[in-house]
């Protein structure tokens, strides 16, 4: 399984590959919605990935920005996308959910918290 971590802290990607590693998931990352969009139109589409954890507050494109581009784009209409953040107001929820994230994971986020969101996705 191919997980795409976007964040636009360091810290949070590094912390998000290990916990996704222990997952058994390969990894790339992104520090904005635009450096990931780039990396899904790079990506070998032998290779999809399955799941991309989004955060909400970025720089160039935020998270919900990023979420309603892929959703446009039939081509990445199977991969799951989980904003992680911690803009976990019910309204932030229902337009993050609205705008075609899959799920939604409140920061600080643990193996166990992440493990549980993406067995809800079928993804492990």
């Amino acid at each position: 399984m191919k997980m795409l971590i976007i964040d636009d802290s360091k810290a949070m990607r590094t912390f998000l590959q290990h916990l996704a590693t222990d997952l058994s998931f390969q990894t790339e990352e992104a520090e904005d919605g635009r450096n990931a969009l780039n990396k899904l139109v790079k990506n070998d589409p032998r290779e999809p990935f399955d799941v991309a954890l989004v955060d909400w507050d970025m720089p160039v494109m935020n998270g919900l920005e990023f979420v309603e581009t892929v959703r446009r784009n039939k081509d990445f209409s199977s991969l799951k996308m989980m904003m992680v953040t911690t803009q976990n107001t019910m309204e932030r929820v229902e337009t993050a959910l609205a705008a075609g994230a899959d799920d939604f994971l409140m920061k600080p986020v643990t193996k166990e918290s992440l493990e549980e969101k993406l067995q809800i996705l079928g993804l492990v």
